[in-house]
Order: C-alpha cells, then structure tokens, then sequence
C-alpha cells in the first residue's frame, strides 16, 4: 500500500530495501488478500527502484516464496515474472534463482508443474541458455495432463525467442506433436507456430516445408491449424526453399475463403512467391494462369461491394501478387492488375470528392464509364454540386465522408496504385502512380485533419513524397502545390512549406506565389476575404520565406530572392494595422481572425522571419497576436519573444538591449519554473545579451595616451569576460543535441567573432600571466578586427519549440543525498563512490545514437549554489568538467598533492562506463588532500563537496554534457575512525 500511496517516494537505496522488507514480511503473513496484494507491490517497486542490487535480491525472495506457497499465490507470482521480464537482466544470481523454480518443476502436482513451465517461460530471457531448464521443459510433453501439456508448449514458445538453440533439442519431440491431430487445435497451433524458428536452419526449414505442405492437405485439419500452418510455412519459405509453383497454385484455393483470416494468411504467403524465375519454365504458364484467374476473380468479388465493405489489406496483397505474376509472364497490353488498381483509385477520389454515390460499387463505377473521365472534372463536380451550405461544412470538415472511412480509403487507394506501378517497374506506370498521388493530396488538401486521422495523414504524406522523390515524380506534387495553398488540412500545409525549403519550386510556381503575395497588401486588410483566399495568402508568404532560405541554384531561387523583402514589408504593415487596435477590442479578435494567420502557420512564419533576421516583423507579428485568447503561459511566450525582437531592433542602444532582454530573460525563468521548458532559450537570451554587452564594452573603450593604470584593469576585464562568454557558447553547443542548422550557424559566428577578439588581445600579450600589455594597442588591435562586429541574431525552428534533449537521473552508492549525516573519507586516501542512473531517450530522432557515459568528478571547496537557469555559473562548471582528464593507473600519491595541495580542488577527473540499456553504473576514484601536510600532526576535520557532472557520449565520438551537475558534501578527516 505504500508504494500505491506514495508513487515519488522511491528516492533512496534506503527507502527502497525498507519497502522490500516490508512486502516480504506481508508476504509471510497468514492472510491470503495481504500475501496476494504485496507479491502484486513487486512489479511497481522495481519500477520506481530499478538497480540491481534491489532487483536480485527481490527476485531471489520470490523464488523462496515460489517454492514454498501454494498454487493460488504461485499464480500471482509468476504473473510479477511476466510483468517484470525487463528486469530480469539485471539479476546477478540466476543459477540460484532456477534452483528453487527447478524444485517445483520436478514435483508430483500437475498443476504446480505448469505454474513452473509458465514462470521459467515469463523468464526465458534469463533461463533459456540453461540445459537445466531446457531438460525440464522437454520431459513435460510426456505428461498426460492437458494444462501441463500446454504450458510447456507455451513455454517451449518463449524459450525459442532467446535461444535459438533449444530448438534442436526439441525438434523430434515438437514436431511430432504437431503433427497429432489427436491434440487441441490450440496447442497444435502454438507447436506450428514455434516451429518458425528453423527458418535459421538449412537442413530443418527443408523438412518443415513439406510438413507444412502434408498438414495442409489433411482434411481433417482446423481453421486454426490452418492459419498457423501458413504462418509458419511464410516464415521458413527463404531463397533456398522458395515456394514452389504447385504449392503457390495450392494456396491459392484459400484466396476467396470466407473467412478473412484465412484469405490473409494466403495471400501473406503469396507474397513469398516469386514467380520470375519459374515462369521460364517449360509447362508453368498453365499454373500462373490458374493462380492470376482466381486472384483477378477474388477482387473483382471485393470490387462489388460498396463503399465500407471492401478489405483493403487483402486487395492490396492481391493487387501485388497479381502485379508480380502479370511482369514475370509479360502482357501485350495494359495489365489487368494496373486497370483494377488505377479504376480503384479513381473510384476512391470521386467518393471522396462526393461526386458518385457511396452505394455504387468500382464496377459499377467502370461500367458507367465515368472511369475514364479525368479526375479533374470529378473534383470539380463535386465541388459545384455542393451548394453554400455544403461547401462551408466541407472546408470546415463537416462532411460525414470525409470524416468518415472515405478519408483513409482516398490514401489506401493511392498507395495501392503506388504499390503495383512498383512492382511493374515501368516507367508510364509510375508517371500514372504519380498522377494519383498528386490528385489524392489535392483531395485531401480541400479537407481539414479529422480528430484520429492526423497520424495516417502525416504518414502518407511522408511515403507518398518520398517514392515520388526516389523515382524522380516530385514535379507532379510540385506543379500541384499553387492549388493546394488555401488548404484547411494543416499537414499539407506543412508539407507545402517543407518542399519550398527543399529548393523544389520551379520559377513558374514561384512567379505566381509572387502575384498572390503582390496582391495581398490590399487583401489582408479586410475583413470580407474568404478563408480560402486569407489561408492561400499567408501559406504563399511562408513559402516564400521557406524557399529563400534555401542555398541552391535552381530557377525559382534568385526569383524568390527577390521577393523575401516584398514579404517581410506585407506581414509588418498588416501586423502594424491590427496593432493600432485596442488589444481588448473585439474588433481586433475579428480582424485577425478573418485576415491573419493559421494557428497552425503562424508559428512557422516566426521562426522563417527570425531565420532570417527580420525581428521588426517578428516584434509586429508577436504584438498583434490575440492574446486574451491565449492561455497565461502561451501569453508570456508571445510576450518574452515580442521583448527579444524589440531588443534586436534596438541593438546599436546597449543599454535599450540589456533592458528589454532582461524583461524577457525573466518570463522565460518564470515559465521555466512553472513547468514549461524553456532553458534552452533562456540560454540563447542571456548568451546574446551578454555578446552585445561586451562587444559594446570594447567599443567605449578608449583608453587615454598615456593610459590611465585603471585602463589594464578594464582591459583584462573585457578579455576574462570575453573567454567566459566562449565557454558558455561551447556550453550551449555542447548541451542541446537538437540545434537546427540556423542556430547552430548563428553560435558558430559568435564563436569566430569571440576568436577573433581572443587572438587580437594575445597578440598583443594581454592574455599572458604576468605580462603588462599595451592598452592602446589592444584597444587598437580589437577595434581594427573585421570580425569583431556584433553577427546578426537568426534563430532557428529549434528556438521556437522545446528541443527534446535524452535525460538522465542518477544516484550514488554510498547515498550521499539522502544520508542522514555527512559521508567521512580519511585525509589523503581516495574516496570511491559509483555513479549510477537511467538514460530517457525522447521520442524524436536523435542526430547519433548514445553508446557510453561519462562522469566528471572532482572536489571542491563551494557547493553548487546557483540554479541551472544560470548560465555563466553553468559555463564556469562545464569548463571543469570539459577539462577533465582520465586517471592515471596508480594515481596521484599523497607526496604529490602535499606538494601540491591545490591540485586537489577543483581538477576534475574523467570516468566512463558503457551503457547497458538504459542503464548505466561507472565506478569513480576521487583523490584527498593530505591535511597532515597543512596543519601537521593535529587532528582536523573539513568539509568539501564533491561534485559531479554527467555527459553522453555518442557513436561518433562527440560529447554531450546533458546530465545534471550534482554537488555533496564529503567530511575530510585525519582521524582513524573516518
């Protein structure tokens, strides 16, 4: 119960082993609803606790508690197995924990011999490599008793997955019993179905085929031995056993079985044969002949039904197959699978289009001859047959059709028609693939996104412009995409914007985004424009902005080029006419929501216009954004990046910038502590306010000739805060593994400018110890720099989202967090302590893949008392810990550091561990000062803290510091009793 009620308390190795003592000592109780509701806390304590440690221990404690209950709590532990079979890796004492399973296993009750095959199932990723367990699971199938029989089928199934081997052990015993037709179709089926195994195996794949081709015959066997029969048959068929043409022609009987599980498992096998080869054989065209017939009749029966009746997964199967039998025999004339999958598609378009009945089926469809008309005159007709009424409830998504099945049948329609020109591998038909796919986008282009259907959407959107790229087709997308600009459907949109940033809009397409721009000065300002005409207006601008930001060299580029002034001027002047409104008018509201941006475009058209530096109208676009329709921290967003822009137009005012910057640091730490994560722009802020500080410091400064002694002073000044203000850049670039190339270019500019002032001051020796350098000529040789100039603000789409970055939680043994008193280490030895912890990966693609982690310790004498928000603090702690160097293999000796005693402050050492899973443990060795060398034979003790901080380090070799950077205090004594 404690863990249910206290689901964060679970924060100490302490915590942790008192709740396992705890659910042990219920588990020992003599009320059965307590045993069964702590053996059901296990699972939830390796959860929140998952360290090895804690994890064998628990797993041996239920291992005793297994052999020694009754069936009735056997049950339930072997149900905490299963739930917990992630954990199991992690126990260190596996032979003793199948010791006490194997004691149950070999016992005279039947029914705990199948709670022990179930529970060495559930743990098969930890048991299978035993020959123990594999000896006890195979004399279980000499049992009588059914329940037994079937759990160490079922176990035999989960073995298989995790050792290979066993099924050689096995073999004789398995494949006997499935061919018993004297056994439960279940357990027949789970014994074919584990068969599938000895597709990694030559010799066992061959004898299987003709099992699976004798159990088929049999006309005693089941549906379900038949499924699982071509399941396993699919899964062995490889190059060296390919499916034969007799047995092709034989499945082929199933295609039209009435029951759609057998249909599928045909065709799924099917899908195994390849018919090029055996076509050239002499006699085999009368086979291929049979199986294209019953295909060609099992989907003309499909194409009967009306709309909602059709199985699409089976006629796509179908439609392959067919299309794989009609290029291996060759066709004089268009072939009949490229007519069925191109009459399909049209059909789907002009249902969705509204333009034919649901009722009517693609036959009727064909028949009628409306299959030859182009598609579109139907999309067309399905516009103008709709009257005011109906055409607002189609734009707004209304329609039941589109909300409806029609929507996923549009895109399944056209990935059929891509699937078969594939496979045809012709040229006309993947032009005429092409074609489809651009029709269905333009369909889909005049609905919005219904609730459940935006992951399908975005999905094919994705395959469907990428197959077009890869075969050279992305100008039929292209020419389409002027059509699709006033789309409702938010994805299209976006993918609209993606092709301008790929450089893919010709100088025709661009040409006409410039007369809609030219002409939206006058447009935008009204509030009479149709949702049509504001949507194609704003989507033209962002695609302009999109293209412009693309380097390349086609014909559109220099014509677009030209026009990104043309659409900075269009959004500030009607960000300024909606800014001259009251905020709270409701005229306001009004005026931006029948001329202003989608909710779904605005955001992208910020960071296009802050990629490009435009910041007046970033700052004019922020301002005139409804923000008493915006939640509070949606407001302070707005509200920080309406400061940052006004800040960047203010710029050449130092002390303007400072003011305005500081106003939207402090909304970002407030929003940053209310859950919202916003440190990454928080950095970018502070690291920019910073840059236009100091380069303004080394504009004023002018010293006098002869200079004044306060000018060296300000000099070094300058040069120390201009290498904190590189480490903190290297501390953003070396923190955030999601930086788009926008921003990442904009650090690497402050990077060049920051050298370039380093290497004028070095120059002329201020950057040297104990030297006197020249003021004026550092003064001179900074000013006179070229790139010492302030670089130009532009951020990137990774500014104006959350940049998911992996996270990681550590511990440490001994627990130096949650100690009641201080951890004490004797003066002048090593203190060990182990890092421990879970890496979370985000869901979202990484640039590299994380394989090792590194941890830099060191000690020192302040404890961390700044927030991480800090980023000069942060920067000053990252540089130690980027310092840091691997230890030496006898390590530093006392003798040294009593030479030395500061060199055992503040000099990190470096770690490393690999990381198992997500799971990573790195033992560390920090070396102590001597304090008998600093006070003599005097007994003394002091307190230090020992810091650590964590970094990834991916399969290219770069570093991440994203861990947390922990500080603990460490008493340092030299008495014996430490």
């Amino acid at each position: 119960m404690a863990l249910a009620q206290n689901p964060d308390a679970a924060r100490s190795s302490d915590w942790a082993f008192k709740q396992l003592f705890k659910l042990e000592s219920e588990c020992r109780s003599q009320v059965p609803a307590s045993q069964v509701q702590a053996i059901g806390q296990f699972s939830k304590l390796f959860d929140q606790f998952p360290f090895p440690t804690l994890v064998s221990s628990a797993f041996l404690k239920l291992g005793d508690l297994f052999r020694s209950s009754p069936n009735s709590l056997r049950f339930h532990i072997a149900q905490v197995f299963e739930a917990s079979q992630h954990h199991l890796p992690q126990i260190t004492h596996t032979e003793e924990l199948l010791k006490r399973v194997l004691g149950v296993l070999y016992s005279n009750d039947p029914i705990a011999r199948a709670l022990a095959l179930r529970l060495i199932g559930n743990g098969s990723i930890v048991f299978a490599k035993y020959p123990e367990a594999q000896h006890g699971v195979l004399l279980r199938y000499q049992s009588t008793h059914p329940l037994e029989i079937a759990a160490a089928v079922q176990t035999t199934q989960c073995m298989l997955d995790y050792s290979p081997g066993f099924l050689a052990v096995v073999w004789e015993t398995v494949i006997g019993k499935a061919g018993d037709t004297r056994m439960l179709d279940s357990v027949r089926a789970q014994l074919i179905r584990s068969l599938q195994h000895a597709a990694r195996n030559l010799q066992l794949s061959t004898v299987l085929y003709e099992r699976c081709r004798t159990w088929m015959s049999q006309p005693d066997s089941t549906i379900v031995v038949q499924n699982a029969t071509m399941a396993t048959w699919r899964a062995i068929v490889q190059p060296h056993n390919e499916l034969k043409l007799e047995d092709a022609e034989f499945v082929s009987c199933y295609v039209d079985h009435n029951l759609s599980s057998t249909r599928r498992g045909a065709l799924r096998l099917l899908l195994k044969w390849m018919p090029v080869d055996q076509v050239a054989a002499m006699g085999f065209e009368e086979g291929v002949d049979i199986i294209k017939d019953r295909l060609v009749s099992y989907i003309r029966a499909q194409l009967r039904n009306g709309a909602g009746s059709i199985d699409l997964y089976c006629v796509r199967l179908a439609l392959i197959v067919l299309a794989r039998a009609e290029a291996a025999a060759g066709f004089p004339g268009v072939p009949e699978c490229w007519e069925l999958a191109e009459a399909f598609s049209k059909w789907s378009l002009c249902l969705f289009s509204g333009s034919v009945p649901r009722q009517q089926s693609v036959l009727e469809f064909i028949q009628s001859g409306m299959c030859e008309r182009p598609a579109e005159r139907d999309l067309e007709m399905g516009e103008r047959g709709c009257d005011d009424q109906q055409r607002a409830a189609f734009e707004s998504g209304g329609v039941s059709d589109c909300a409806g099945g029609m929507y996923h049948q549009l895109a399944a329609a056209a990935m059929l028609a891509v699937n078969v020109a594939t496979t045809l591998a012709q040229q006309e038909y993947r032009e005429a693939a092409a074609v489809i796919v651009a029709r269905s986008w333009q369909a889909i282009a005049r609905v919005p996104v219904r609730a459940g259907k935006s992951k399908y959407t975005r999905c094919f959107l994705r395959t469907s412009w990428r197959w077009c790229r890869s075969v050279g087709m992305a100008s039929a997308i292209v020419d389409s995409v002027y059509d699709m600009l006033g789309s409702p459907n938010q994805y299209i949109t976006h993918a609209t914007v993606t092709i301008a940033a790929a450089g893919l809009l010709g100088a025709h397409l661009a040409g006409r985004c410039i007369q809609l721009v030219e002409a939206s000065s006058a447009s935008l300002a009204r509030t009479s424009m149709t949702g049509s005409e504001q949507r194609s207006i704003w989507c033209a601008l962002a695609v302009i902005l999109a293209h412009s930001a693309h380097i390349g060299n086609d014909p559109g580029q220099a014509v677009l080029e030209s026009a990104n002034p043309l659409v900075i001027e269009a959004v500030a002047k009607w960000s300024a006419h909606v800014a001259l409104i009251p905020e709270d008018a409701a005229e306001r509201s009004t005026l931006y929501a029948r001329s202003g941006p989608p909710a779904h475009l605005c955001q992208k058209i910020i960071s296009l216009l802050a990629a490009g530096g435009s910041w007046l109208a970033v700052g004019l676009l922020c301002k005139a954004l409804p923000t008493p329709l915006l939640s509070d921290q949606t407001r302070g967003w707005v509200h920080a990046m309406h400061l940052l822009a006004d800040a960047e137009c203010a710029r050449d005012d130092s002390d303007a910038y400072i003011s305005l910057a500081g106003r939207s640091q402090s909304l970002l730490r407030i929003l940053d502590n209310q859950g919202l994560p916003r440190l990454y722009q928080l950095y970018i802020v502070q690291l920019r306010t910073e840059m236009v500080r100091l380069l303004s410091g080394w504009r004023h400064f002018q010293p006098t000739a002869p200079p004044h002694p306060s000018s060296a002073l300000v000099a070094r000044s300058l040069i120390s805060r201009t290498h904190l203000l590189a480490d903190q850049t290297n501390l953003v670039l070396q923190t955030f593994m999601t930086i788009d190339e926008v921003t990442r270019e904009w650090l690497a500019q402050v990077q060049t400018t920051l050298g370039a002032i380093i290497s004028a001051a070095t120059e002329c020796g201020g950057c040297q110890r104990g030297a006197q350098p020249s003021v004026l000529d550092i003064s001179k040789a900074v000013r006179g720099s070229a790139e010492c100039q302030t670089p130009e603000l532009r951020l990137g789409p990774s500014f104006f989202s959350t940049p998911l970055n992996p996270g990681m939680s550590i511990e440490t043994r001994p627990d130096m967090d949650g100690a009641e008193t201080t951890v004490t280490v004797l003066s002048g030895s090593q203190f060990h302590l182990i890092v421990e912890g879970f890496l979370r990966l985000p869901k979202c693609k990484l640039p590299a893949s994380p394989r090792r982690i590194r941890v830099a310790a060191w000690l020192s004498k302040q404890p961390q008392r700044s927030s991480n928000q800090d980023l000069l603090a942060c920067s000053k702690q990252n540089a130690v810990a980027r310092s840091a160097q691997r230890p030496t293999p006898s390590g530093r000796s006392a003798s040294e550091l009593a030479a030395g005693e500061d060199a055992a402050w503040d000099n990190a050492i470096a770690f490393e561990a690999d990381l198992d899973g997500a799971y990573f443990e790195c033992p560390c060795a920090i070396p102590t000062p001597s304090l008998r060398a600093l006070f003599g034979e005097y007994d003394t003790n002091i307190v230090a803290h020992v810091h650590i901080s964590c970094a990834l380090i991916d399969d290219s070799g770069c570093t991440w510091w994203i861990g947390p950077h922990k500080s603990y205090p460490l008493m340092i004594s030299t008495t014996a009793r430490a």
